[in-house]
Order: structure tokens, then sequence, then C-alpha cells
């Protein structure tokens, strides 16, 4: 071979494993890019399908403005202490209602 070939083969050489690892990392990088629109178009193309079919169920879950609180609104969080106040009202009524009767029981029988 002419030292020219030599030459050029040597500089080939020299740069083929960067080359070659290159190559690699950039079809990895396409088979995951390609991966992640197949799954996309796949995963409109079937909410579209089931949209269709189901439409009273999709329109249920749809976020509308007004169900959506603004930062000028606050927000309204029903207290766990409102019920537990009811409930003991509604305890305490019906305990009085019992240490009644008992009264008018007891108050009867020394009759």
């Amino acid at each position: 071979m002419s030292q020219e070939k030599v030459d050029a083969y040597k500089k080939e050489k020299k740069g083929r494993k960067a080359r070659l690892a290159k190559q690699k990392r950039n079809k990895m990088i396409a088979k995951i890019v390609s991966l992640v629109v197949l799954v996309a178009v796949c995963g409109i193309a079937g909410w579209r399908v089931y949209a269709s079919k189901h439409p009273a169920q999709v329109a249920a879950t749809e976020i509308t403005d007004e169900a959506t609180p603004t930062a000028d609104e606050p927000i309204e969080v029903e207290a766990e202490g409102d019920d537990a106040t009811e409930a003991t009202d509604e305890t305490a009524t019906d305990d009085a209602a019992e240490d009644s009767a008992e009264t008018d029981a007891s108050t009867e029988s020394n009759d």
C-alpha cells in the first residue's frame, strides 16, 4: 500500500471507536423518541375512540371553569368539627329526652 492509504487507514481507525459510540447513542435516542411518539399517538387515538363511544362519562370528568376556584375566591372547606358538633347536639338531645323519661318514670313510681 502507498503511504497515503496507510495514513488514511490509521486516521479512520483512530476515530472509529468514538464514531461507533456516537452512532449507537443516536440509534438508541431515535428508538426512544419513536416509542414515545408511538405511545402518544396510540393514546390520543384510543382516547378519541373512547370519548366517541362514552360521551356522558367523558363530559362528567371534564373540569369546568365554574368548578375551579380562582385566586380571588377563597376555597371553602367543610371542617370536620362541624359534623362532630352536630352529632354531639343530637346525642345531648337524646340524652336529655332519656333523662326526662327516667325522671318521669321514677316520679310516677313514687306517687
